[in-house]
């Protein structure tokens, strides 16, 4: 899909992969860096939704 077909809306896409210590969550880990190094969006922590982190909940709301 080209670039400015994206349905972004602008706004920031959060990433989220499992970092864990499965040999998965590493391809994932590195995956999701690579996507964030390229612009692609932001990585960010599920387990802080999880936790119920008012600041992360509300930013993956957003």
């Amino acid at each position: 899909m080209p670039e400015n077909e994206c349905c972004r809306s602008g706004k920031t896409v959060l990433i989220y992969a499992c970092s864990g210590g499965a040999n998965v969550a590493e391809v994932a880990d590195r995956a999701a860096r690579e996507l964030s190094s390229a612009g692609k969006g932001a990585m960010f922590c599920l387990a802080g939704l999880g936790a119920d982190i008012q600041g992360m909940v509300q930013t993956a709301k957003d």
